[in-house]
């Protein structure tokens, strides 16, 4: 028997994280994106509508990789609505991405107020000091 692709997508039960299991496993080989928010008219970083040689595409403000590997955020998570913007390929997207006290910073506005007990020190030091003694 074959499994549609969608019955094989089981997703995280909306959890932010992943479980230290399942961040090893992405630390082997990343997941494929599935984003699913429609692009906007405009960029969302400069406002300008889509050119010929710059169109607009979806990115994502804790990159994909980044959000994964220094995070252990869910692909479901990094694809979602709070985390996807519409931005130019060249320049606005590299703009929309944030460094790592920032993608830390956008997490704890989204309620996130404790870092997966697996992490590196060094990334839930960074933590305490960027957001939980603000």
């Amino acid at each position: 028997m074959n499994l549609l692709r969608v019955e094989c997508n089981l997703g995280f039960e909306g959890r932010k994280f992943l479980n230290e299991a399942e961040w090893r496993t992405y630390l082997r080989r990343k997941p494929v994106r599935y984003i699913r928010r429609p692009k906007s008219a405009t960029c969302e970083i400069c406002r300008e509508g889509p050119k010929d040689e710059n169109p607009l595409q979806s990115a994502h403000k804790i990159g994909f990789d980044f959000g994964i590997v220094q995070l252990a955020i869910t692909p479901e998570f990094l694809d979602g609505e709070s985390n996807i913007v519409t931005a130019h390929r060249t320049r606005c997207n590299m703009e929309a991405e944030l460094n790592l006290e920032d993608a830390m910073r956008l997490l704890f506005s989204l309620g996130v107020r404790e870092l997966p007990a697996f992490l590196p020190p060094g990334i839930r030091a960074l933590w305490t000091d960027v957001v939980v003694l603000q």
